[in-house]
């Protein structure tokens, strides 16, 4: 099946809007990628071949959007969805969201905030809005939100460093060291996402070996806030033994992308740094195992309510 790549600049959205070879309406996704910014193209080409209209959003780090990932408005995803609702080529009923590590947590967040969205798939996500992610050559990151609604910055985790972790899991995961903030009962109970409010399915999917954040441990608190409200729609977290920080797609798939990528890299100070200082967790064997796993289950999961 072909896929059409339209790019989108419209109303402050930047976006590559993916389409399916056939004509009339189709199920809409939109696919928020993580703390890299920019979008996830990958994730929405494969979408559209699936079937799916798919908007893949950057939110900052690209054009005029915000360069960090600070107090990004909860509003800039609600025109996304609003969007996607009013283009012919999409079911306005019928629209999921898919995110990945910080784009994980958005979606959540969005979902739990506006109920137009139908169903929702995160990939390694937080459970709680944590603290911007602005790091400062000199000095402690920036204190702030990573989100505002209403022109209003939404409670958040601090980091709380530790540099013994350094050489475990990574320069930037000791720098924030999540754990650590999770132990602050109070900031949690004020920067929980409310996902309780979501107006549909849920998939959770989650590697026991992430190198980033506790993945795993976050998708347990959130099933189990689900069951304490009687969540009244499914959910379902899939937990991988072997794998880390995993992203969406097939390993097939994510291979040709980095190769592809490799030919024409330059080794910049950035990707250096990110080669030394980032480690996602895992091993190889249980990370290609768990990204194609967890695939084939998320389009099983869209097909079954988002198409149905």
């Amino acid at each position: 099946m072909g896929v059409s790549v339209m790019e989108i600049r419209d109303n402050g959205l930047v976006a590559s809007f993916c389409l399916p070879g056939t004509a009339g309406k189709h199920p809409g996704v939109i696919v928020l990628g993580g703390s890299e910014g920019g979008k996830d193209s990958t994730t929405a080409k494969l979408l559209a071949e699936q079937g799916y209209a798919a908007l893949a959003l950057a939110y900052f780090g690209v054009e005029q959007l915000p360069p960090k990932l600070e107090e990004i408005p909860l509003e800039y995803f609600k025109q996304a969805i609003d969007w996607m609702a009013s283009n012919p080529s999409v079911e306005s009923r019928r629209i999921g969201l898919i995110g990945t590590s910080k784009g994980g947590e958005a979606a959540l967040l969005v979902s739990a905030t506006y109920p137009e969205i139908s169903a929702v798939v995160a990939y390694v996500p937080s459970d709680v809005v944590f603290q911007c992610l602005n790091f400062r050559r000199f000095g402690p990151p920036v204190e702030k939100s990573s989100w505002t609604l209403h022109g209003q910055p939404l409670p958040f985790v601090p980091y709380r460093p530790s540099f013994r972790l350094m050489w475990r899991h990574g320069f930037l995961l000791a720098l924030a060291n999540h754990l650590g903030g999770l132990q602050d009962q109070e900031a949690v109970e004020r920067a929980i996402i409310p996902v309780e409010r979501i107006n549909g399915p849920i998939l959770l999917i989650s590697g026991k070996k992430d190198g980033l954040w506790p993945s795993s441990m976050m998708c347990e608190r959130i099933v189990e806030r689900l069951s304490q409200h009687n969540f009244p729609f499914p959910f379902e977290h899939l937990s991988y033994e072997d794998a880390g920080h995993i992203p969406p797609g097939t390993m097939e798939v994510l291979m040709e992308e980095r190769r592809t990528r490799r030919r024409g890299l330059r080794l910049s100070f950035k990707n250096l740094f990110s080669l030394l200082f980032i480690r996602a967790g895992g091993t190889k064997t249980g990370n290609a195992f768990a990204i194609d796993d967890a695939w084939a289950k998320t389009c099983a999961f869209l097909e079954q309510h988002l198409k149905r």
